[in-house]
């Protein structure tokens, strides 16, 4: 066995990579290994790798465990808002930058809203403090977690283990004990983040909730090339087709003519209406004279994979003793567009902010830890609530097709949109009866 700086050793003769700030040599003849650190987090997507990084910052080092070994694929629509290129230039702008330089992405400057009789509402994003900066980005999920996953390599407070799936988590009065699910690695750590995903069954343990299908979404995502009418600024595209309400198709656009497409749902709503996803997908792709035109000279380059999406439009528990959660672990999928990627990232942060000071303190019990829930809450909750007040109106077809069809000509409405993408007060005009005047009349 090697040195992990940078080395590559076998556990249970399986290859694991390990990348990170400690020296230690692993022997094939113990029959149980143990590491410490402050720290472990579970699951090196957005959230975790963004949680390590953040620690990073703060000169606090953590161990990082991935089941999966980089690149890894994830299911996930691919497009990036302005929050996340946000976090990014909050971890390191140098890192923006390298997503920049990516020939895997495609800058993004905007999103197209197609009603069922297909009149579109096209919304460019901007930003005013960084106006040279493309403001969003589409980039396949495989492409962008690598991009993270090199960026956390190169930290030294970062120990990275791949491979390695984690199969039970004790928690104790003096710390947290993880074990491998071969239960030959054992790690020891004053608190633990779950990043590990809605699917977790770890995490789900020790934060019990009730399954509650109105609170997630289903999603299906298939890889396209030869798709046309991509808009010229790249726009991301949505289509809320009549018999689908509120679910909706999207078609985001990838670089060398490919295109994620995808469809998605309300959990409740899928079940209650036995709706087949891949049926709804291809039939709009076939019968709808819009998107036909669009698909006739287009193939499918993958198969269709399904996945959850965990919406953030009610609150659960978020920690408890020496332990928080992050990202889908946390549900925080905007139940509006299902973007999750920023929230993610944005809780890493506020997991890095808390450990901060819970080490600082030497408390982690579940009362002290219950400050970080309300502090992702009242970043977030505002705005969950209001993208679940829009989902509403789309579940309401009559609602919805009367501010899509006075939107084309509707300056104000364009205006007000286009602002309710990136500012949470312009949103809560959707609360507002005047708000429903104006776009009737027009002013």
């Amino acid at each position: 066995m090697e040195g992990i700086l940078g080395r590559r050793m076998t556990v249970d003769g399986r290859p694991t990579s390990v990348i990170g700030h400690r020296s230690s040599v692993i022997s094939r003849r113990s029959s149980v290994i143990s590491r410490r650190s402050s720290v472990v987090i579970v699951g090196a997507g957005p959230a975790g790798m963004s949680a390590a990084l953040f620690l990073a910052k703060k000169g606090i080092a953590s161990t990082l465990i991935e089941k999966e070994v980089f690149p890894r694929n994830k299911i996930c629509g691919d497009g990036l808002s302005g929050w996340v290129v946000s976090m990014l230039r909050r971890i390191d702008p140098g890192l923006l930058k390298k997503l920049q330089e990516l020939p895997e992405q495609l800058p993004s400057s905007g999103v197209r809203f197609f009603a069922p009789n297909m009149k579109n509402l096209a919304l460019p994003y901007f930003s005013a403090k960084y106006p040279d900066d493309p403001p969003g980005h589409v980039i396949r999920r495989i492409d962008f977690d690598r991009l993270l996953a090199e960026e956390v390599k190169g930290k030294e407070l970062i120990e990275l283990i791949e491979g390695v799936e984690v199969g039970s988590v004790d928690i104790h009065e003096t710390g947290v004990i993880l074990t491998d699910s071969t239960g030959t690695l054992k790690f020891e750590a004053e608190m633990v983040i779950g990043a590990c995903g809605a699917a977790s069954r770890l995490f789900r343990e020790l934060a019990p909730r009730k399954n509650d299908n109105r609170n997630h979404a289903t999603g299906i995502r298939q890889y396209y090339e030869g798709v046309t009418g991509v808009h010229p600024g790249n726009f991301v595209d949505f289509y809320f087709l009549e018999k689908f309400l509120p679910g909706y198709l999207w078609v985001f656009p990838l670089p060398n003519g490919k295109a994620n497409v995808g469809a998605g749902i309300r959990t409740d709503i899928l079940k209650k209406k036995r709706i087949s996803l891949k049926q709804v997908m291809e039939e709009a792709i076939a019968v709808n004279p819009h998107l036909a035109e669009r698909f006739a000279n287009a193939k499918p380059i993958s198969g269709i994979s399904a996945w959850d999406l965990p919406l953030g439009s009610k609150k659960v528990a978020l920690s408890g003793n020496r332990f928080l959660l992050a990202g889908d672990a946390a549900s925080l999928v905007d139940p509006f567009t299902g973007e999750g990627v920023g929230n993610a990232m944005w809780s890493g942060f506020a997991a890095a902010e808390h450990i901060e000071k819970a080490l600082a303190s030497g408390q982690f019990d579940q009362k002290f830890n219950s400050r970080y829930d309300r502090f992702v809450y009242k970043k977030l909750w505002s705005e969950m609530k209001l993208s679940t007040t829009i989902q509403n109106l789309i579940n309401k077809p009559w609602l919805f097709k009367l501010v899509m069809n006075h939107a084309a000509g509707n300056e104000f409405l364009k205006q007000s949109v286009t602002r309710m993408i990136d500012d949470l007060e312009e949103r809560k005009k959707l609360r507002r009866p005047w708000w429903y005047v104006r776009v009737l009349i027009g002013r």
